[in-house]
């Protein structure tokens, strides 16, 4: 599967293939023949028009021509493949985009790429800077600034429960990167812009993106130093700092497992009977409609994603969604008193080892991969343990371009973050939002052949009383070589 990373900016593009890379600006003017020419230096005051600063425009004016924003774009889409020397279109084209950018301007590049990419992904600038820097990453929070040719976009990222997120993003129109270190008025502009955004909040770094020059620099610093503190650390970073090597698709083996079932609670009924005890009350649960079970073939790497449906048996198809829990009424037994403080031991499944977190049980499986874990006072929270035999040579960019790639079909599962640290390991995680109002943080971890995912599915809030417990089990949970 050939896949493409791009990086645009309004003076710059960079772009990695499976081979090679390129950079250069997004530059389109007129040639002789009337064609788009790509890649002239953006240097006024010729008819040299950047394709990524007007996008949001309906067409630009190169006379005698005004072609569309759509058309610019796509000749330096056209441009970037032919200078990674591949031919169209590839599987997947990963695009990191300005912060501030919208829909519309995402749905312009989208409609551009749609004859050079099968798949179109995109990633926030500031979400990508953030991850690229392992410290930034782990830290309390990063200020991400991106400056255009005429304006600026400051963004502030933080670690969250299922990996970074963006919490807020100013953008000043008209505080250009020329003017810093030149006009005191800029650099005014510019602590106002890091004021508003953080409003107190503490951090630890601030990334520069988009500014090489040493006295714009040197302003931004001394801003920062005002509004964040002197101990704040400034990087300046580029776009070969945000760009990941693509990787050619290895071979996995013929078979793929089916992605098991992944209902909320299971058929509740079938489950309340299973682990009743005949002295305990019965619980009543009212289930929700399941979605229909549809077939996934995973053409590289056997990812387990939890899409629900029903698990009245294994030969059936993959299941699409998840079910929910309409309401319940549930007297569950009380928990057992406390024993002698000695530490439980490690249990087994396939080969997994794993410690089951206190008060919890383990409930029947649904698949011979798959283990349910749920607490033994009935409260709606799961912890679901899946596993899958992979190729020795699978890694995590592989299998993330899976997730990526059925993510284009699942409007359900979204927000995929790599290098997320979740039990003191690094993984891959996303998120999955069943029907019913249910969520599930899904973290996938590759050990020795074998991948295994972690879903943590809660509801409403639920998630600040699973949180400890989901990443201390994930801290448990070993493969066996």
């Amino acid at each position: 599967m050939t896949t493409v990373e791009l990086v645009l900016t309004d003076t710059r593009v960079w772009a990695v293939g499976p081979r090679t890379h390129w950079d250069g600006p997004p530059s389109v003017v007129l040639g002789g023949a009337g064609g788009l020419v790509v890649g002239e230096p953006l240097t006024p005051p010729t008819q040299v028009s950047s394709a990524v600063q007007y996008v949001s425009a309906d067409r630009i004016a190169l006379a005698p021509r005004i072609p569309t924003a759509v058309e610019a774009l796509a000749a330096v889409a056209d441009a970037v493949l032919d200078k990674l020397g591949l031919a169209a279109p590839v599987a997947r084209m990963t695009v990191i985009v300005p912060t501030e950018w919208g829909g519309h301007r995402r749905a312009v590049v989208v409609e551009a790429l749609r004859r050079v990419a099968a798949e179109v992904v995109f990633e926030d600038t500031a979400i990508r800077a953030v991850a690229a820097d392992g410290a930034a990453a782990r830290g309390r929070r990063a200020v991400v600034l991106e400056f255009g040719a005429l304006t600026t976009t400051a963004s502030s990222v933080a670690p969250g429960p299922s990996g970074l997120r963006l919490e807020s993003c100013e953008f000043a129109p008209d505080l250009a990167a020329v003017s810093l270190g030149v006009e005191p008025d800029a650099a005014r502009s510019l602590a106002d812009l890091l004021g508003g955004l953080l409003s107190g909040r503490p951090v630890d770094v601030v990334q520069v993106f988009g500014l090489a020059d040493p006295v714009a620099l040197e302003a931004v610093r001394a801003e920062v130093r005002g509004i964040c503190g002197p101990e704040t650390a400034v990087r300046p970073i580029s776009g070969t700092d945000l760009v990941r090597p693509s990787q050619p698709e290895s071979e996995l083996g013929a078979t793929t497992a089916a992605l098991p079932s992944n209902e909320w609670l299971q058929p509740l009924r079938e489950r309340a009977a299973a682990q009743r005890d005949p002295r305990d009350r019965r619980a009543v649960y009212l289930l929700g409609g399941v979605a229909a079970a549809i077939a996934i073939v995973i053409g590289v790497v056997s990812t387990v994603i939890a899409l629900g449906g029903s698990d009245d048996s294994e030969a059936a198809a993959p299941a699409a969604s998840s079910a929910s829990v309409a309401g319940a009424e549930s007297t569950a037994p009380a928990p057992a008193e406390p024993g002698p403080s000695a530490a439980p031991s490690p249990e087994s499944f396939g080969r997994i080892r794993f410690q089951m977190p206190d008060g919890w049980k383990s409930a029947p499986a649904s698949a011979a991969s798959r283990l349910d874990l749920a607490p033994a006072d009935g409260a709606r929270m799961r912890i679901i343990l899946t596993q899958n035999t992979v190729a020795p040579d699978a890694g995590y960019e592989q299998i993330a371009a899976n997730l990526e790639s059925q993510m284009r079909q699942r409007p359900a599962i979204g927000d995929l973050r790599r290098d997320v640290v979740f039990g003191g390991r690094s993984m891959l995680a996303y998120t999955e939002r069943p029907e019913g109002g249910s969520t599930v943080d899904w973290h996938v971890l590759v050990e020795h052949g074998t991948q295994v995912s972690i879903g943590c599915q809660y509801t409403g809030d639920g998630w600040r009383t699973l949180a400890s417990t989901c990443d201390r089990f994930a801290a448990s949970v070993h493969v066996m070589p």
